[in-house]
């Protein structure tokens, strides 16, 4: 019954006398284990994010879902019930603030700034790309070298090319693209990225594409051709396989994530440096300040839930999530609180809106923040 009462709550279709009936059954130890299994296996949170104002949080659900406007009577509900209940406040935190029901009027509306995607080819021409429609791509002679159907761009299928020529995308903060290249790979860009890739790769060598940002590779297999991710100091290199790449120029570290397959990575710049190789379910990770790779194993789907809109923090900095806030919705966030950003936080959001994000924050953990001027500042 517990389990049906969860999901409930997190499909939306749980009922104020249901949700009632599902705190009260946390007096159960059995029940309680049960849901912190859940959090901890599903949701990618843990009790140490909800320590701050759990009381306040757990009120503002009770008064929403109920539609009271009196504050709850904390005597029918134990502490370390309430502490338990905010767990599914945290939960449903797709439910409760996609609907707004946290934002609050005092602050000024926050405006995403909406800037188009934009493709270079080989002569400098620049090109736009809206997401909101369809149209071909030309080189510089006029020739057609690939379809843009909305949020796909799509090169003409081409098995190889005597000269190498390169075309240039940029994703701004805010949005995403998919990109079919001409031997049938596609990447997955996410806001804040440039690609540079060949419109058709050589009849020999290697498949070379430079990289600055986060994209998911699913590449063609091509055994007499590697397939080759240059990143900045690492080189990562496959035959046909499934992994995720991410660096910004701001982040202290490069990362490359495989899901299926296995991935190569290679330091060219460090002499006598040796191949590292990935298997499915590891990270290889080059820090700034090292020249070794250092392998690890994760749960690939934190890494690759921004291609479902997700976003998941994982025991991260408050700096490092308002960064990666500004990446995906285009806005600028000013943090004056030195020490707040080197607080750790976890958290997950399925695609809503930023003002309910930093509602969470100040709902949950007391972070306050204003908008001036179309930009927020953490106070």
């Amino acid at each position: 019954m517990i389990r049906i009462l969860i999901e409930k709550f997190i499909s939306k279709t749980i009922t104020s006398e249901e949700l009632l009936q599902l705190y009260k059954s946390l007096k159960n130890r059995k029940n309680e284990i049960t849901l912190q299994t859940y959090v901890q296996d599903y949701h990618d949170l843990n009790l140490a994010m909800i320590k701050k104002n759990v009381d306040q949080a757990y009120d503002k659900v009770i008064n929403h879902i109920e539609n009271k406007k009196k504050p709850v009577n904390r005597n029918l509900f134990p502490v370390w019930m309430r502490y338990a209940a905010s767990i599914l406040i945290l939960l449903g935190i797709g439910f409760l603030y996609q609907q707004d029901y946290f934002s609050s009027n005092t602050h000024n509306v926050l405006i995403p700034k909406n800037e188009l995607i934009t493709l270079e080819i080989d002569d400098g021409k620049v090109q736009t790309i809206d997401l909101s429609q369809s149209k071909a791509v030309n080189d510089v002679n006029g020739n057609l070298i690939g379809n843009q159907k909305k949020t796909l761009l799509s090169y003409i299928k081409k098995t190889s090319t005597e000269k190498l020529v390169h075309n240039t995308i940029k994703v701004p903060y805010g949005k995403q693209l998919q990109l079919e290249l001409s031997d049938g790979t596609m990447v997955y860009l996410n806001a804040g990225t440039t690609l540079k890739f060949p419109v058709a790769f050589l009849k020999d060598g290697k498949r070379q594409v430079y990289l600055t940002g986060e994209a998911y590779f699913d590449v063609s297999e091509d055994k007499s051709r590697p397939f080759i991710v240059n990143v900045q100091r690492l080189n990562v290199e496959v035959l046909g396989t499934k992994f995720n790449v991410n660096f910004h120029p701001e982040d202290t570290a490069i990362n490359v994530v495989l899901v299926e397959g296995s991935v190569n990575l290679l330091t060219p710049d460090v002499p006598q440096s040796k191949e590292i190789i990935l298997f499915p379910n590891q990270k290889g990770t080059l820090s700034h300040n090292t020249s070794k790779i250092i392998v690890s194993n994760v749960d690939v789907d934190l890494y690759t839930a921004w291609m479902k809109n997700r976003l998941v923090f994982r025991y991260i900095s408050f700096d490092h999530i308002l960064k990666r806030l500004e990446r995906h919705y285009n806005v600028e966030i000013e943090n004056t609180n030195v020490e707040l950003g080197k607080d750790i936080f976890n958290a997950s959001f399925d695609e809503i809106k930023i003002d309910s994000i930093l509602s969470f924050f100040n709902d949950t953990h007391n972070i306050k923040y204003k908008i001036e001027n179309n930009k927020v500042f953490i106070e």
